[in-house]
Protein backbone atom coordinates (compact mmCIF):
# COMPACT_ATOMS: atom_id res chain seq x y z
CA UNK A 1 0.00 0.00 0.00
CA UNK A 2 1.47 3.47 -0.75
CA UNK A 3 0.65 6.53 0.91
CA UNK A 4 2.39 9.15 -1.16
CA UNK A 5 1.40 13.13 -1.35
CA UNK A 6 3.33 14.97 -4.10
CA UNK A 7 1.96 19.15 -4.14
CA UNK A 8 3.07 21.87 -6.14
CA UNK A 9 1.91 25.45 -4.78
CA UNK A 10 2.49 28.69 -3.26
CA UNK A 11 2.79 29.37 0.82
CA UNK A 12 -0.12 31.06 2.32
CA UNK A 13 1.72 32.33 4.94
CA UNK A 14 4.82 32.49 6.62
CA UNK A 15 5.90 29.26 8.74
CA UNK A 16 5.09 28.73 11.85
CA UNK A 17 7.96 27.07 14.05
CA UNK A 18 7.52 25.45 17.03
CA UNK A 19 10.32 24.79 19.96
CA UNK A 20 9.23 21.60 21.65
CA UNK A 21 11.00 20.71 25.21
CA UNK A 22 12.48 17.50 24.05
CA UNK A 23 14.95 19.93 21.89
CA UNK A 24 13.07 19.39 18.32
CA UNK A 25 11.85 21.78 15.75
CA UNK A 26 8.54 21.84 14.24
CA UNK A 27 7.07 23.64 11.22
CA UNK A 28 3.53 24.23 10.13
CA UNK A 29 2.66 25.97 6.83
CA UNK A 30 -0.32 26.09 4.58
CA UNK A 31 0.20 25.50 1.00
CA UNK A 32 -2.46 26.21 -1.76
CA UNK A 33 -2.48 24.28 -5.21
CA UNK A 34 -4.54 25.35 -8.03
CA UNK A 35 -6.40 23.29 -10.39
CA UNK A 36 -8.34 24.75 -13.67
CA UNK A 37 -10.99 23.77 -15.53
CA UNK A 38 -13.45 24.99 -17.92
CA UNK A 39 -17.32 25.15 -17.34
CA UNK A 40 -19.77 26.83 -19.96
CA UNK A 41 -16.94 27.65 -21.65
CA UNK A 42 -15.17 29.81 -18.89
CA UNK A 43 -11.82 28.98 -17.22
CA UNK A 44 -12.23 28.28 -13.87
CA UNK A 45 -9.70 28.27 -10.85
CA UNK A 46 -9.85 26.15 -7.92
CA UNK A 47 -7.74 26.64 -4.83
CA UNK A 48 -6.91 23.83 -2.21
CA UNK A 49 -5.53 24.73 0.89
CA UNK A 50 -3.10 22.25 2.51
CA UNK A 51 -1.48 21.91 5.69
CA UNK A 52 2.35 21.07 6.09
CA UNK A 53 4.17 19.42 9.04
CA UNK A 54 7.93 20.01 8.71
CA UNK A 55 10.19 18.60 11.37
CA UNK A 56 13.46 19.12 12.76
CA UNK A 57 16.33 20.57 10.17
CA UNK A 58 13.56 20.91 7.16
CA UNK A 59 11.91 23.12 10.03
CA UNK A 60 14.34 25.49 10.38
CA UNK A 61 14.88 25.39 6.52
CA UNK A 62 11.48 26.33 6.37
CA UNK A 63 12.10 29.06 9.13
CA UNK A 64 14.77 30.72 7.46
CA UNK A 65 14.03 31.05 4.18
CA UNK A 66 10.12 30.33 3.16
CA UNK A 67 7.82 33.23 3.16
CA UNK A 68 4.51 33.95 1.88
CA UNK A 69 3.80 33.27 -1.90
CA UNK A 70 7.21 31.32 -1.78
CA UNK A 71 7.20 28.49 -4.87
CA UNK A 72 7.10 25.08 -3.21
CA UNK A 73 7.38 21.59 -4.53
CA UNK A 74 6.18 18.73 -1.61
CA UNK A 75 6.57 15.40 -0.87
CA UNK A 76 4.95 13.50 1.28
CA UNK A 77 2.33 11.39 3.17
CA UNK A 78 -1.20 12.07 5.04
CA UNK A 79 -1.49 11.81 8.39
CA UNK A 80 -4.51 12.04 10.30
CA UNK A 81 -4.40 13.52 14.33
CA UNK A 82 -7.71 12.90 16.87
CA UNK A 83 -8.48 14.73 19.70
CA UNK A 84 -11.15 15.67 21.83
CA UNK A 85 -12.45 18.73 21.44
CA UNK A 86 -13.36 21.40 25.11
CA UNK A 87 -16.91 20.12 24.44
CA UNK A 88 -15.92 16.35 24.62
CA UNK A 89 -16.47 16.12 21.13
CA UNK A 90 -14.57 13.89 19.04
CA UNK A 91 -12.70 15.78 16.14
CA UNK A 92 -9.74 15.06 13.49
CA UNK A 93 -7.27 16.88 11.28
CA UNK A 94 -5.14 15.88 8.41
CA UNK A 95 -2.27 17.20 7.61
CA UNK A 96 0.69 16.31 5.16
CA UNK A 97 3.63 15.16 6.96
CA UNK A 98 6.48 16.59 4.38
CA UNK A 99 9.21 13.83 3.60
CA UNK A 100 11.39 16.45 1.30
CA UNK A 101 10.93 19.63 -0.37
CA UNK A 102 12.26 21.97 -2.63
CA UNK A 103 12.14 25.39 -2.58
CA UNK A 104 11.74 26.51 -6.45
CA UNK A 105 14.06 29.36 -7.88
CA UNK A 106 12.95 32.65 -9.17
CA UNK A 107 13.01 31.02 -12.73
CA UNK A 108 10.02 28.81 -12.34
CA UNK A 109 8.47 31.83 -10.72
CA UNK A 110 9.25 34.39 -13.19
CA UNK A 111 7.25 31.97 -16.15
CA UNK A 112 4.23 32.48 -17.81
CA UNK A 113 1.88 29.82 -19.08
CA UNK A 114 3.68 29.34 -22.11
CA UNK A 115 6.87 28.63 -20.27
CA UNK A 116 8.40 32.24 -21.47
CA UNK A 117 10.38 34.21 -19.34
CA UNK A 118 8.54 37.36 -17.99
CA UNK A 119 11.28 39.78 -18.12
CA UNK A 120 13.10 40.86 -21.40
CA UNK A 121 16.14 39.37 -20.74
CA UNK A 122 15.78 35.64 -20.92
CA UNK A 123 19.34 34.87 -19.39
CA UNK A 124 19.69 32.94 -16.97
CA UNK A 125 20.35 34.23 -13.70
CA UNK A 126 22.27 32.69 -10.34
CA UNK A 127 18.84 32.67 -8.52
CA UNK A 128 17.33 30.39 -10.98
CA UNK A 129 17.78 27.17 -9.26
CA UNK A 130 15.60 24.66 -7.06
CA UNK A 131 16.66 24.07 -3.68
CA UNK A 132 16.29 20.43 -2.20
CA UNK A 133 15.83 19.44 1.99
CA UNK A 134 15.18 15.72 2.41
CA UNK A 135 14.39 13.92 5.83
CA UNK A 136 17.35 12.10 5.83
CA UNK A 137 19.90 14.36 3.80
CA UNK A 138 22.88 15.54 5.69
CA UNK A 139 23.62 18.65 3.62
CA UNK A 140 26.29 20.24 6.36
CA UNK A 141 24.24 22.94 7.71
CA UNK A 142 23.12 24.22 4.27
CA UNK A 143 19.40 24.37 3.41
CA UNK A 144 20.04 23.15 -0.34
Amino acid sequence: MINKVILLGRLGKDPVVRRLENGRVVANVTLATNDYYTKDGQRMESTEWHNLEMWDKQAETAEKYLKKGSLLYVEGKIRTDRYTDAEGQERQTRKIRVNNFQMMGSMLASRNEDGQRNDSQGDSHPSDSTHSMGMDEDHDGLPF
